[in-house]
């Protein structure tokens, strides 16, 4: 109760700062520059889900999972396989982006070089910084899992730049990934070290047994789903970039940012019971998963749906904060927050299903929706421009939540919707 609650409040406090800090950059860096830092911000995120290799969700559905078969040994190997794996590919993406971008000399000056190493380090430290998240919350570290990345980070990262920026007189997109990069690397190093206790008071001097064999079936199509997921969530930014221009890129930024606020409850009530599902899910315990998913779905959808009335009343106003100009994204930030309450009230389906069997369903629906998402883009954007890019994300969101609902209800028994509410899944003590 207490690891609920707390989660949501961190949650909540880390939404206004993350806000806070976006505003922050808006105002330290020009229109270009700040349109240069959300392509670059976006894209990171794209990276650390590559880098991730499955393993920042699987955090979440390992330890549980080991700790209800009693395996501290598998439990110890797979910790350190997730770091080390995680560490490695991270690495070797940055140095191949550093020599891609060095080979080809002719399409890439010094400072555009820099600007690709940089999203590719800051890449890296956040993908390190899921697995570490997603374990300590599994572990049961509810404060050492959030308050270093949605607090401390978000309350340095901007004190610095703007600190950088009165030294230098001035402040570039590059400089400020850096910034973020780095700050967000120390505070995984406090969390490596909490992991390590973690796993030492469960596992004691037990020697780690590594079984990445095991894993595979599962984690291949975790980390195939992290990916897309990820790009469902980011890629819209590089492409109003690519297809409109940078100050454009920028606006949308602050409306695909500003409609995400509504997904805070979604996304903190998942994370908090994500281990908890896959707890009782390997357990046997059927009834008491559905019950779960039943109480999230109520608390999710009823905050979700008034925060979307705010959001109608202070859209402007919230969009103004950034820059004046950017409250012509209006309709933008009401198309994304369409979606965004579509995904709410359905509940944390994707969380339910990668925690449970059905990691492969969930792929295979995820790939399938977002191929719909990018091509109705590249029609819809040159016509309609960064709402068309709204329009598609926000259908794309529709049809995917439909689609996984049906395939739980139909398949598992289970519901995690406030469909549920009204009409429960049949045979929910099946599996």
């Amino acid at each position: 109760m207490f690891a609920g609650a707390s989660s949501l409040l961190i949650k909540v406090f880390g939404a206004v700062l993350s806000y806070a800090m976006i505003v922050a950059f808006a105002h330290l860096l020009s229109a270009d520059e700040y349109g240069q830092f959300a392509l670059g911000l976006n894209a990171a995120i794209i990276i650390a889900s590559v880098a991730g290799c499955g393993f920042n969700t699987g955090a979440l559905r390992y330890w549980p999972q080991q700790l209800v078969a009693h395996t501290p040994a598998l439990a110890k190997g797979t910790v350190r396989l997730g770091y080390l794996i995680t560490l490695l590919s991270s690495v070797v993406l940055l140095v191949l982006a550093v020599l891609l971008s060095s080979g080809l000399s002719s399409a890439f000056n010094g400072s555009s070089r820099s600007y690709i190493a940089v999203i590719f380090l800051l890449g890296g430290v956040i993908a390190v910084a899921d697995f570490s998240t997603n374990l300590l919350r599994a572990q049961g570290s509810t404060l050492v899992s959030m308050l270093p990345r949605d607090v401390f980070w978000r309350l340095a990262t901007p004190a610095i730049a703007y600190l950088l920026a009165r030294q230098a007189a001035g402040l570039n997109s590059t400089l400020a990934l850096g910034v973020s990069a780095l700050v967000l690397a120390a505070l995984n190093i406090w969390q490596a070290t909490w992991i390590s206790s973690n796993v030492n008071a469960f596992a004691g001097t037990i020697k780690a047994k590594y079984d990445l064999r095991s894993l595979i079936p599962s984690l291949l199509p975790l980390w195939a789903a992290a990916i897309v997921y990820a790009m469902i969530q980011q890629f819209d930014v590089v492409i109003v970039g690519s297809l409109l221009s940078k100050a454009e890129a920028g606006s949308y930024f602050a409306a695909q940012k500003t409609a995400q606020l509504l997904s805070l409850v979604l996304i903190a009530g998942g994370l908090a019971t994500a281990p908890h599902m896959s707890s009782l899910f390997h357990a046997g315990k059927l009834q008491e998963l559905q019950s779960l998913c039943r109480k999230l779905a109520i608390a999710i959808a009823s905050v979700t749906i008034g925060g979307f009335g705010f959001l109608i009343l202070a859209g402007k106003v919230l969009l103004g904060i950034f820059d004046p100009q950017f409250v012509a994204a209006y309709p933008i930030l009401i198309a994304i927050a369409l979606g965004t309450v579509v995904d709410a009230v359905s509940g944390p389906n994707a969380y339910l299903m990668q925690m449970t069997k059905f990691e492969g369903a969930y792929l295979k629906t995820l790939v399938g929706c977002y191929g719909l998402v990018i091509a109705a883009q590249f029609l819809l954007i040159p016509r309609y421009g960064s709402l068309g890019a709204a329009l598609a994300s926000a259908g794309g969101i529709v049809t995917w939540n439909f689609l996984a609902i049906y395939i739980l209800r139909r398949k598992a028994g289970l519901d995690p919707s406030l469909l549920a509410v009204i009409m429960p899944p049949r045979q929910a003590n099946r599996i």
